[in-house]
């Protein structure tokens, strides 16, 4: 989403979920594009729709208008086939000691934002980007606590010398039995990784839960050409890399920063092929 936002001419310092409200129909068009291009599930414009998100642009006083709206854009163009997943990603926030936020503040943003999402009818939540595992942890209980819809949560990995951790120290392990028992019904990565990095984390992520494991990639490592930023990966090497990933054990599939309608249909059409 924030990608096809920024092709479509996002500044820089605009919330993206202001779009829900100024550019309905552009959100409208990138929610067709992927159910187009063959995706299942598609994600409410609604990633930095946190309360703590939304006033550190000085629109914190929108937060039910912004969530409530990307969700009817959403259902408007959604197929009969298709599910909307209310998008929650980072507070941009920090407990101590690296920061200041309180939990308890944690607890109120992600409850405000999960009980707007429910009550605008998503079908689940998608919980992503999260590098922190006791935000993401606060994020899984407040959705937990607000609806029964399933919880799909993603961690934000980093490919260290000792293997896979969060920014925060974090293992897999620590991550897969904290979101488990938190309430998540089905975990795994997204962002900051390529594809081909994403094969060796995925059966990491598999040999520590028996939930159904997440697999979002981004479309390689983010360049920085004539000051805009571009991904390298190409849609088939890309999907090539998924195959392995569902080999290694991925069962919901799809793509992060980058990873336009090409790379979804070139995933669809390639996993229609192997079930024939």
């Amino acid at each position: 989403m924030g990608s096809r936002l920024i092709d479509l001419g996002l500044q820089p310092g605009i919330p993206p979920e202001s779009w829900n409200i100024t550019q309905p129909e552009k959100i409208k068009q990138i929610h067709l594009e992927y159910f187009s291009a063959g995706s299942d599930i598609v994600l409410t414009n609604t990633f930095g729709g946190s309360r703590l998100k939304l006033e550190a642009h000085g629109h914190g006083d929108k937060v039910k208008e912004y969530n409530t709206r990307a969700v009817e854009i959403a259902k408007e163009i959604c197929p009969p086939n298709g599910y909307i997943a209310g998008d929650i990603g980072p507070s941009g926030k920090f407990l101590p000691p690296v920061g200041s936020i309180s939990e308890q503040e944690l607890i109120e943003t992600f409850t405000e934002q999960t009980t707007i999402l429910s009550e605008a009818d998503v079908d689940l939540f998608f919980i992503e980007t999260m590098v922190d595992l006791k935000e993401a942890e606060i994020a899984v209980k407040a959705a937990k606590r607000v609806s029964n819809i399933p919880i799909f949560a993603s961690i934000t990995y980093k490919k260290t010398k000792r293997g896979f951790f969060t920014i925060m120290g974090n293992s897999i392990e620590q991550c897969s039995e904290v979101l488990k028992d938190a309430g998540a019904d089905a975990i795994g990565a997204n962002c900051t990784i390529s594809s081909e990095e994403m094969i060796d984390l995925i059966p990491l992520i598999a040999n520590s839960t028996d939930l159904p494991i997440i697999a979002k990639p981004n479309a390689g490592q983010p360049q920085l050409v004539e000051g805009k930023t571009i991904y390298l990966s190409k849609p088939e090497e890309f999907t090539r890399d998924i195959q392995q990933m569902i080999k290694n054990g991925a069962v919901i599939v799809g793509g992060c920063c980058g990873s336009n309608p090409k790379f979804i249909n070139e995933i669809s059409n390639q996993i229609k092929r192997e079930k024939k």
